[in-house]
């Protein structure tokens, strides 16, 4: 039992060390390094991974991985056996990578939502640029209208056009901190218009009809796989329930007329 136990504070003790590895301690604030850096910016992407929601992602990692590792002694102490050592590591490595998922598929429906919200403002930016008023200005009142992501992200943009950063510099940057199909045509549709010279309600109204009927075909792509998915459950789940409820009675009545 001695030696279990030990074994289990042995890895708790690894697991905080590797928790602690990767960042250097300054007064109160955690200071990550560029290996750690880069791996939680590419889980968070570049709009939520700053440097607060960076230092909070492993603070929740070292937090998860000792809380996880007080409760693998607690229980190795009261049933040492290799079952639940093995349970106790596994939980220890599921709570060290928690905090990385939960931020991926964070990130993943950010992107989800910010790209379906692009193609329904596209509308209202060819509108706005059609009526005479320039693309930063149709920007700045979306933003100022819309609290949401893709406002924050044009109130972002607006600002670093006011400071002085090109047009196309900065729906680059724009493109690169949310990198989805609806943001790449948009800034497609914007480089093109600032190297021809083609109209940019023209152009922005052609690549909203081409999100549009992207996402259309996206929809009815998912509902066709629909069909397949509703295979399984039918199979094991819907037809024994209706065979029991349909065959069960007749079958009970033919055992009670069989001659016992």
């Amino acid at each position: 039992m001695t030696d279990v136990v030990s074994a289990v504070l042995l890895a708790s003790g690894a697991a905080v060390a590797v928790a602690g590895r990767p960042v250097r301690t300054n007064k109160r604030r955690i200071t990550l390094s560029p290996r750690a850096k880069k791996m939680f910016r590419e889980a968070s992407g570049r709009v939520l991974g700053t440097e607060s929601g960076l230092e909070e992602i492993l603070r929740l990692r070292i937090a998860l991985t000792l809380l996880a590792s007080i409760l693998g002694v607690i229980v190795v102490a009261s049933s040492p056996t290799t079952l639940n050592v093995v349970l106790v590591l596994t939980i220890m490595a599921m709570a060290w990578q928690i905090p990385l998922i939960v931020a991926r598929r964070r990130e993943a429906r950010r992107r989800r939502e910010f790209e379906v919200e692009l193609v329904n403002a596209l509308g209202e930016i060819v509108m706005g640029v059609e009526a005479g008023l320039t693309l930063e200005s149709v920007l700045a009142q979306y933003s100022e209208r819309h609290t949401t992501s893709l406002g924050s992200e044009f109130r972002y943009l607006i600002e670093r056009v006011r400071l002085g950063v090109p047009r196309v510099e900065a729906v680059r940057e724009f493109e690169e901190r949310t990198p989805v199909p609806a943001v790449q045509l948009f800034a497609a549709a914007v480089n093109q218009n600032h190297r021809l010279g083609t109209p940019l309600a023209a152009v922005l109204r052609q690549q909203a009809a081409v999100a549009r009927r992207r996402r259309r075909q996206l929809v009815e792509e998912n509902s066709a796989k629909l069909a397949l998915k509703m295979v399984f459950p039918t199979i094991f789940c819907i037809l024994p329930v209706l065979l029991i409820v349909i065959v069960g009675p007749a079958a009970i009545r033919l055992i009670e007329t069989l001659p016992s």
